[in-house]
């Protein structure tokens, strides 16, 4: 699966000195489609386990944390809520 490269030139490092870097990065604004997936967290699951199946790669778990608002920690994940699998044509279309 070919992912558009827009969808990694959404941010750039802030360097506070030190070794001390942040990495600042525009969220994608999405608006809910046909094709999304709903899927409701359980206790295994990870940002990174989600990305993996329902996109087959783990690096765009931050595909899924920008679209769902109850994710409040990316590290802590709302178990039994239901979040949105977004339809990642649609994401590509838009920053292709």
């Amino acid at each position: 699966m070919a992912i558009a490269e827009g969808l990694y030139d959404r941010g750039y490092l802030i360097d506070f000195g030190g070794g001390e870097l942040v990495l600042y990065r525009t969220n994608i604004t999405y608006n809910i489609s046909i094709g999304d997936i709903y899927h409701v967290i359980n206790d295994t699951d990870t940002l990174h386990s989600i990305a993996r199946e329902y996109y087959g790669s783990s690096s765009l778990w931050f595909m899924i944390a920008d679209v769902n608002d109850n994710i409040e920690d990316i590290f802590a994940l709302p178990i039994s809520d239901t979040i949105i699998i977004p339809n990642i044509g649609i994401i590509q279309l838009s920053y292709a």
